[in-house]
């Protein structure tokens, strides 16, 4: 009798056992379909300067992108944190953003960077800076200034010093020609103060005769240093005011 209920005890733990391993495949398999079937929320925005320009959201995180690339809180954010760390930040009060998107650069400045002291974004998209207010509440940040512009006009009009400027000035994939020029970094420099840095994100796949003409074209003040593939695609180029 012992031995017929000790036999039943043990068939019932097995079936349990089974039972509660089927169980966790179909949850773990729901959820694998259910994750796979998810479709992110996608707004469409049209501008005249980047033509059309979508925020996607997947669980609770938002990206801006153009019809080709990340503009904003993507790999984009990853590219110029490289630069970030190749720079003395505990050591800047003044940061200037020239092509500041919906500001994911901010977010890198103050979360991953520790950053907090004052911020200038300029950005000529006015599509843009409504995206990153409205969907990115960059506005909530006080010690930010954004001013809507054209970048070189910018600084060829600006007279303030700062210790940091990140030129980060896509149309979708390319630089536009204008801040290769040896004019744009006349300006720049006259912006930076001595012993201050500039980060570039120079071009997505430039090959290197186009990267060393336009190196031989800065001013004297700036040594640099470049840097290739970053991402597996983006040149960044660190510069460094040293009189």
């Amino acid at each position: 009798m012992n031995v017929h209920s000790l036999s039943f005890a043990e068939t019932l733990l097995f079936l349990l056992d089974h039972i509660k391993g089927y169980i966790s495949f179909f949850t773990m398999t729901k959820r694998m379909m259910e994750k796979r079937d998810f479709k992110p929320d996608i707004r469409y925005y049209y501008s005249e300067i980047n033509n059309r320009l979508k925020v996607v959201e997947r669980e609770g995180k938002k990206l801006l992108d153009t019809k080709d690339t990340n503009y904003s809180f993507g790999g984009l954010q990853k590219v110029l944190e490289f630069g970030l760390d190749l720079v003395p930040l505990a050591e800047f009060e003044s940061v200037l953003v020239l092509g500041m998107g919906a500001g994911s650069i901010v977010d890198s400045l103050r979360n991953n960077s520790s950053f907090f002291g004052k911020i200038t974004g300029v950005e000529i998209d006015p599509v843009v800076i409504e995206i990153a207010e409205n969907e990115f509440d960059l506005f909530a940040d006080k010690n930010l200034q954004v001013v809507q512009q054209d970048a070189s006009a910018y600084v060829k009009e600006a007279d303030q010093l700062f210790d940091l400027i990140v030129v980060d000035v896509f149309i979708n994939l390319t630089v536009p020609p204008a801040f290769y020029q040896p004019e744009f970094w006349e300006d720049v420099e006259k912006l930076i103060r001595n012993d201050g840095f500039v980060i570039f994100n120079a071009g997505i796949d430039w090959n290197e005769k186009s990267m060393y003409e336009f190196l031989d074209t800065l001013p004297e003040s700036f040594i640099y240093q470049k840097n290739l593939h970053v991402m597996g695609s983006n040149t960044v180029i660190i510069m460094h005011k040293v009189f």
